[in-house]
């Protein structure tokens, strides 16, 4: 025997230089040293004779290189590697103990000396393992490595040389376990090392064992060997091939079938799998339950029992993997396995296990699992038979499913192979069970273009023999459920159930369950549990019916099926497909599939995918957030939630994560970003302990530790300390990431973070600072701090605001009461904050309704108990703010975030040594989470182990570069599709009704031709149109029939950036905007959370909601329409209110432009702007501080800069005109006007064009049918003109609706009184200065009767019936009875669930004259101010001396004339309207000098009475009605109650004066009368009063 030296080194990756030598000959002959001197002396003294071996464990390329000299010194003729031999002498199951992947196992770290020794133990062990094998493996591994630098030392010392023919030596040993017409010789002359390993994993006896994951990274071409020798069928069927190649003999074997499944007679399935056997890569288009997992795992379980290798099933759909799984296993075949996020951690590490050790041969895995560095790793230590796509349609933009994360599969399979370095792509089978020939033409595309591999196909037609299938047309629920109940009963067989809704399914099947009929329910959100045990019941025949959305059904094997009803039709027709196919798996059962169809069934569908559908104004908001946050570095890592916050997105959006990931998807895709593996970025690096000896016994004196912990912390060390991969442990590939420890030792996540944590503070593992934070700070000022002391008084406030028992809050109530206790800085979007960090922390439940504000929350702990947990967090966080602001101030200052480096350790080390405490790991985690979502700092890294963050660089790094339609192209394809395919099915359905022979060749026609021939074929003429409209034809014509022109242009234009309507009077501009926001929601993607409609009256604002429940239904609930006013309070977080009015818009712009905004409630896509010409200039700055928001913000604005009367406000047209000055602006005029009779809109166009700057470049356009109407100027000679006017009311009150219009409020009450005394009925429009509705007495009373009995946030609408009908009994005699009825009625319509809070809110907001009716047919009064907005058959218009020689005044004019419908009376004293006497106007002079009127009305106000009067009059005002008769007296008003006057007002000393002026000018007071009984609060003592707002009549004397 030669002597042979072993040796191992310690070498400085950093200085590529040896810090440490061991060298052993025997177990008594070593050295340990760091001097290569003595390393060197200790070679030379041990080697002699003519061979001199020094071995080692991967010495060959790692060691030798450091020791050239010392080995020349000595003249080392030989070496020897044990790790390149063990693979080969050891390939059975355990491997050797001393071996772990190509590492020694070893528990003690930087000792080479003790290395050394394990390598001589493990080549003695090979040597023995080598002399126990036949000669003729031996001659065969010295044939293929004698000459291998790797080998040829060891062979030397063996004195083995080659001999023999190599060919013949392997086939004759081999014979019958590979093939025995390979080509040996040309494969032993290529890849001798990679043959002689494949060859040793042949020759294992236990079959899973595998050649290790070292041994494919450096010689890759171990694949395609295997594949070679052992998955490659020979021509001529040598007995290998025959038997263990041969699919029908394996089918049999391993699933017990006889023969592979037919379609029409074409054995398709049994081509698919050969294909696979034969290593093609393929695309098949199986029916459901078409055999499709059997094709793919017959061919993976061979090629995982014959090369050990592993196949990669890619599914969406978790439940899905699980099914596949099970079905395995209960075959009893466990190769395969699931690794997805239902897994436990255990059940998590164990499957890795499996798939590391080779125990599995198939792994179920979803398409975002490829982002995972876990993943990765696991893939790269196996070989990989093939990729299995599943759902393969996913690819395909015309596929009935677009996945944009499908698209990511090729770039990780072409990395993977890179990586690997394989010689030969690993081969592809994609699945589908329906697929139109663009998507099959899509999938081939892909993979050629992604990977080069040309995609062979089988495919089957979409029908089956044995199913029928019929659609029945029904009109309505009711009749749907009576034949879906006739159907199960006639039928009496297991039936599938299918509707569209999730909530649908638990209340069909609670129907069927009251009818005798055992039902149960199937979706998506269910309890997993609850799903498992339904489909059992279903499987198993415990239950006969199984209501369910289209996630039931895939991979259910239930063959007895005889029946499938769609409740609700599928949303295309391959949908459809799949879903019937699941009846008659059974091909020698016929069963029947059903349709109960209804055309409105379409519509369902088409608003579901516009509320799904990922637009690109979305991706293009998630870009400009992923801009924002790579502001300052260009690498981030964030969670998909904290994304779509940053873009504003509304956290109440189904699937918000989903969709947040296909947009970073869409961006990567369009170059703009990368997205990297889901890595956490805390490691558990450099080890301080010298073994595992020295680590167990500091673990196990720790006191810091349970039993279980002290456990779970010596696995984490041994996994450290023998993986060895400690010199760089930043690299991706490290074993030290904690998300690697968590998943492979099966502990969860935190755990291992707190144990790392642990085990730094005990010396065992340095102190890394992997935690950094951003903070907000200025040379002198601590913001983070600031941040933290407002949220620690807002946290105090919120406290103090709970009930134990639970709650429901209106956050803008909540924030008004914090203001007001003196919270400056409170804000809507800063509560929500605390409240989503209580919930993530288990303080509270918390829950949102969806289509409102409410937030519901119960407490989990007493006031107490959570204030103190909170005072104990925020007194910590206030610690690390103020430490991390000294270490940052260390640092030159570089802005306003700096970023400072730090641990969790050196926090509590620092923290123990200033406040002389102790902190725990959670705690200070606790306290670094609170800051992050607070926003006081900003923390990276190692911090988002705790949870699921995305990796995101930035590429494009221009700001103004933004995503292009152009970068859409393939999503908005897909969305195209799926829009047609809705169309399509509903096509198919009214074919079937017609004719069934047709109806299934227009299905097979839809599957086999070219999509365009096929959309010709049965789509013409104006059909073409239709199928790329995003509604059904039928609601198309309702939307838009009846549309001009112009209105039409405006509807369809979808591409302008700002579209600017001048809409003269009556000519359809509600009636446009009302259109246009349906279109934006059913045909132009817009989502509802993203569309903001503001007015400038409420009545406006209610007209819109309801014109849009008539045209769109429930969705229109949805939408955001507000006045300017009711917006900018929610903004702002307060109650509307009036007081604060004034200053609310300009406040709230302030707001949005310091970023003190909730991001979710500024982020729009599209912004609709009425009456726009009424914009002041806060209310303009408000509209530019939300397009400077939003960079891709429409806006709609419409308007008539004729109509700006408010000039006197702040309001002027040049707002409005601005938006045309904007790049992509388009002007619109809508000037036909379908109120007014010919010669009204003639006068009113000759009078308008006096004005001198004009929107309009035409002339308005009379397009009303019937009378030209009557225009008459009558030119009074008197000053007073209320009685020729009163007198012309009077005259044409029986040709409809009759306004006299005035120019101020007196002139109005004056017109008032004289036609009350002239005994005609009239009803003044007024407003309700000073007070707002909720104060109104009867509504109050209404209040009051809600609150008292309302147990829940949102009123029953019993309680809400039963409420008003008592107020109308109680207030029958009030006068304001019906005004209040309306106003009820007005919210009810709007709200279509009624919130307390939103009432509350509605009575605040509202104005008196927004409920203005007259369905008395009163002639009306009112000033042209008030008119606006008002259509009337007859209008008098009062002008005393009115001027026209202002524009403003003009436009107030033109305002009231153009008011009339029938005919237009003008009364004026002036010259001004003589010189617009035409042919067609009437004109005439009255000469008559009529007195002053009579009698005149005095409305009084809060300014008008003494308010402190009706402190102690509480009881009797109460008792008096609105309307009531009021007695007068020189100081005020009298009352008669129980036969007794008593004063009830007494008259402020500015109404004294008053009255003392109308004595003056021969008036006196005669008689009285209540208008108003509202509260009033006494600022003094804090308490409300009622009060009296009285009609004052006053007659002459004179």
């Amino acid at each position: 025997m030669y002597k042979v030296v072993f040796i191992d080194t310690e070498v400085s990756t950093e200085s590529n230089t040896v810090l440490d030598y061991g060298a052993v000959v025997d177990k008594s002959t070593h050295i340990h040293t760091r001097s290569a001197s003595v390393f060197e002396d200790f070679l030379v003294q041990h080697s002699s004779g003519s061979k001199r071996f020094l071995c080692g464990h991967n010495i060959v390329h790692h060691d030798a290189k450091y020791i050239r000299q010392q080995m020349q010194a000595a003249v080392i003729t030989d070496l020897i590697d044990t790790l390149y031999l063990s693979p080969l002498l050891f390939p059975d199951k355990p491997y050797h103990a001393l071996l772990k992947d190509d590492k020694l196992v070893t528990d003690s770290l930087n000792n080479p000396r003790n290395d050394a020794i394990k390598a001589m133990e493990l080549f003695y062990d090979e040597v023995n393992a080598f002399h126990s094998l036949s000669e003729l493996q031996k001659d065969i591994y010295v044939n293929l490595l004698g000459r291998k630098e790797e080998f040829c030392g060891f062979f030397s010392y063996l004195n083995y040389y080659p001999r023999g023919d190599i060919s013949s030596l392997i086939k004759r040993f081999y014979y019958g376990k590979l093939c025995g017409n390979s080509d040996i010789v040309s494969i032993a002359a290529r890849y001798p090392v990679e043959l002689a390993y494949v060859l040793a994993m042949i020759s294992a006896k236990d079959a899973t064992s595998m050649i290790p994951g070292w041994v494919h990274m450096q010689y890759p071409a171990v694949s395609n060997v295997i594949r070679l020798l052992c998955n490659t069928a020979c021509a001529d069927g040598c007995p290998y091939c025959s038997s263990r190649l041969d699919i029908n003999r394996r089918l049999k074997q391993i699933f017990g079938y006889d023969d592979f499944r037919k379609y029409d007679g074409e054995n398709l399935q049994e081509k698919a799998v050969q294909a696979a056997v034969d290593n093609q890569s393929l695309l098949a288009v199986f029916p459901t339950g078409g055999g499709k997992s059997i094709t793919f795992q017959l061919p993976a379980l061979m090629a995982g029992e014959l090369s050990r290798a592993l196949t990669v099933v890619i599914s969406p759909l978790q439940s899905l993997m699980k099914d596949q799984v099970d079905n395995l296993e209960r075959r009893g075949i466990v190769d395969a396995v699931t690794i997805n996020g239902l897994l436990s951690p255990i059940e998590r590490a164990d499957a890795i296990e499996r798939v590391e050790n080779g125990l599995a041969s198939i792994l179920y895995i979803a398409p975002e699992s490829l982002r995972s560095r876990t993943t990765e790793r696991l893939l790269m230590r196996r070989t990989i038979a093939r990729f299995v796509i599943d759902e393969a349609h996913c690819f395909s933009a015309w596929g009935q499913d677009f996945r944009v994360d499908y698209l990511y599969i090729g770039d990780f399979i072409r990395e993977l192979q890179e990586k690997k370095q394989l010689p030969q792509p690993i081969p592809v089978s994609c699945f589908t069970a329906t697929a139109k020939q663009k998507v099959i033409s899509d999938i081939k595309e892909y993979f050629k273009e992604k990977l080069d591999l040309d995609l062979m196909l089988y495919t089957s037609g979409a029908g089956r023999k044995n199913l029928r299938y019929e659609v029945l047309y029904k009109e309505s629920d009711e009749e749907k459920y009576t034949t879906l109940r006739w159907l199960i009963e006639q039928k009496n067989c297991p039936t599938i159930v299918y509707v569209s809704r999730t909530k649908r399914t638990a209340e069909l099947a609670q129907k069927l369950c009251d009818d005798g009929i055992s039902a149960l329910a199937f979706n998506g959100k269910m309890d997993k549990a609850e799903k498992q045990a339904n489909q059992d019941a279903f499987i198993s025949d415990a239950a006969q019916v199984m209501v369910a959305t289209s996630a039931f059904g895939m991979g259910v094997d239930k063959p007895n099926i005889k029946l499938v009803i769609h409740y609700d039709i599928s949303d295309s027709l391959e949908n459809y497909v799949q879903e019937a196919g699941r009846a008659g798996r059974d091909q020698n059962l016929q069963a029947e599939c059903y349709v109960l169809f209804h055309d409105g069934d379409l519509d369902k569908h088409f608003m579901l995918l516009n509320q799904t559908k990922l637009s690109i104004s979305e991706i293009q908001q998630v870009w400009k957030a992923i801009k924002d946050l790579t502001r300052n570095r260009s690498v981030v890592q964030r969670t998909a939630l904290e994304i779509a916050r940053q873009a504003g997105w509304d956290e109440t959006v189904a699937d918000i994560e989903t969709r947040v990931r296909t947009a970073v998807q869409a961006l990567e895709n369009a170059g703009y970003i990368k997205r990297g593996k889901n890595v956490p970025h805390i490691y558990a690096t450099s080890i301080l302990v010298k073994n595992m000896t020295e680590a167990s016994l500091k673990i196990e004196a720790s006191h810091k530790m349970s039993e279980r912990e002290r456990m779970n912390a010596r696995r984490i060390m041994s996994m450290l300390i023998s993986a060895r991969s400690i010199a760089d442990a930043q690299n991706d590939d490290a074993e030290s990431r904690v998300d690697y420890i968590a998943d492979r030792l099966g502990i969860e996540r935190q755990e291992t973070f707190k144990l790392i944590q642990i085990l730094r503070e005990e010396n065992i593992l340095a102190n890394t600072k992997d935690l950094t934070a951003y903070i907000l700070k200025t040379d002198t000022e601590n913001k983070s701090l600031n941040v933290l002391k407002k949220y620690d008084a807002m946290e105090q406030f919120l406290v103090g605001q709970l009930e134990d028992g639970g709650q429901c809050i209106n956050l803008k109530e909540l924030n008004e009461s914090a203001v007001s206790s003196g919270l400056k800085n409170a804000t809507v979007n800063a509560f929500k904050t605390v409240l989503y960090y209580w919930t993530i922390k288990k303080y509270i439940k918390k829950s949102i309704e969806n289509t409102t504000a409410r937030t519901v929350i119960v407490p989990e702990l007493s006031a107490g108990a959570l204030w103190e947990q909170r005072q104990q967090c925020i007194q910590l966080a206030e610690f690390i703010v103020k430490y991390l602001f000294g270490k940052s101030r260390e640092k030159p200052h570089s802005g306003e975030q700096e970023l400072v480096e730090f641990s969790i350790l050196e926090l509590k080390t620092e923290y123990l040594r200033q406040e002389k405490s102790d902190i725990t790991d959670k705690a200070v985690e606790d306290a670094l989470l609170y800051l992050s979502k607070i926003d006081a700092m900003k923390l990276e890294g190692g911090f988002l182990v705790l949870y699921s963050g995305m990796q995101i660089t930035r590429l494009e790094l221009d700001n103004k570069i933004r995503y292009k339609a152009d970068d859409y192209k393939s999503l908005n394809e897909y969305y195209k599709q799926k829009m047609q395919q809705i169309h399509i099915v509903g096509e198919f359905a009214n074919m079937m009704v017609r004719n069934y022979d047709e109806a299934l060749q227009f299905v097979n026609e839809y599957f086999q031709m070219d999509y365009k021939l096929f959309i010709a074929k049965y789509f013409k003429g104006n059909r073409k149109d239709e199928i790329n409209r995003n509604i059904t034809p039928e609601k198309y014509h309702q939307l838009f029939a009846e549309l001009s022109s112009v209105q039409r242009e405006i509807i369809d234009n979808d591409t302008s950036k700002y579209i600017v309507v001048a809409a003269g009077p009556g000519s359809g501009k509600t009636k446009v905007l009302v259109h246009k926001l349906a279109s934006l929601m059913l045909l132009e993607d817009v989502k509802h959370e993203q569309l903001l409609m503001v007015t400038f009256s409420r009545a406006a604002a209610t007209e819109f909601r309801r014109r849009l429940y008539d045209l769109i239904g429930n969705a229109a609930g949805f939408i955001e329409i507000k006045t300017f006013h009711s917006y900018c309070f929610d903004l702002i977080g307060r109650m509307g209110n009036l007081e604060d009015a004034g200053t609310v818009v300009q406040e709230a712009s302030r707001m949005i432009q310091n970023g003190d905004v909730e991001i979710g409630r500024i982020t729009k896509t599209v912004l609709v702007i009425d009456e726009a010409q009424d914009m002041d200039e806060n209310e303009y700055r408000l509209i530019c501080a939300l397009m400077e928001r939003n960079d891709d913000l429409r806006v709609i604005a419409v308007g008539d800069d004729d109509q700006n009367i408010y000039e006197f406000r702040g309001s002027s047209s040049c707002y409005f005109e601005a938006f045309l000055a904007q790049d992509n602006a388009k002007k619109y005029e809508l000037l036909d006007n379908y109120r007014s009779a010919g010669n009204i809109v003639a006068f009113a166009n000759q009078f308008v064009r006096h004005i001198s700057h004009r929107m309009k470049s035409a002339p308005i356009n009379a397009v009303k049918d019937g009378a030209a109407g009557a225009v008459e100027l009558v030119q009074c000679a008197s000053r007073n003109l209320e009685e020729p006017v009163a007198a012309r009311a009077a005259s044409v009150r029986d040709r409809g609706s009759v306004c006299i219009l005035t120019n101020t409020n007196d002139e109005a009450l004056r017109v008032v009184g004289l036609l009350k005394k002239k005994g005609i009925r009239a009803k003044l429009i007024q407003s309700n200065d000073g007070f707002d509705l909720y104060n109104m007495i009867e509504l109050r009373f209404f209040m009051k009767k809600i609150m008292k009995r309302l147990e829940t946030p949102i009123i029953p609408d019993e309680l809400w019936e039963e409420a008003r009908d008592r107020m109308t009994m109680v207030y029958k005699d009030s006068s304001n009875l019906a005004l209040c009825l309306a106003v009820l009625e007005a919210f009810a319509l709007a709200n279509r669930r009624k919130y307390r809070s939103d009432l509350e809110v509605f009575l605040h907001e509202s104005g008196i004259e927004d409920f203005f009716r007259n369905d008395n047919c009163d002639v009306v009064v009112s000033t042209m101010h008030k008119s606006k907005g008002r259509e009337f058959d007859e209008v008098i218009m009062m002008l005393d001396h009115v001027s026209s020689d202002m524009d403003e005044r003009k436009r107030l004019l033109y305002v009231g004339m153009t008011r009339a419908r029938k005919d237009l009376y003008i009364y004026y004293n002036n010259k001004d309207f003589d010189r617009f006497i035409t042919g067609s106007v009437r004109a005439r002079v009255d000469s008559t000098l009529y007195d002053r009127p009579g009698e005149i009305l005095m409305q009084l106000s809060h300014k008008d009475v003494h308010l402190g009067f009706f402190k102690d009059k509480k009881n009797t005002i109460q008792r008096i009605p609105c309307g009531a008769k009021l007695l007068t007296s020189p100081s005020g008003l009298l009352a008669v109650q129980d036969g007794k006057a008593m004063q009830v007002v007494r008259f402020s000393k500015k109404f004294l004066e008053e009255i003392n002026r109308y004595k003056r000018q021969g008036y006196v007071m005669e008689s009285a009368s209540v208008r108003y009984v509202v509260g009033w609060t006494d600022t003094s003592d804090g308490q409300e009063y009622p009060i009296i707002l009285p009609d004052v009549y006053f007659v002459s004397r004179v």
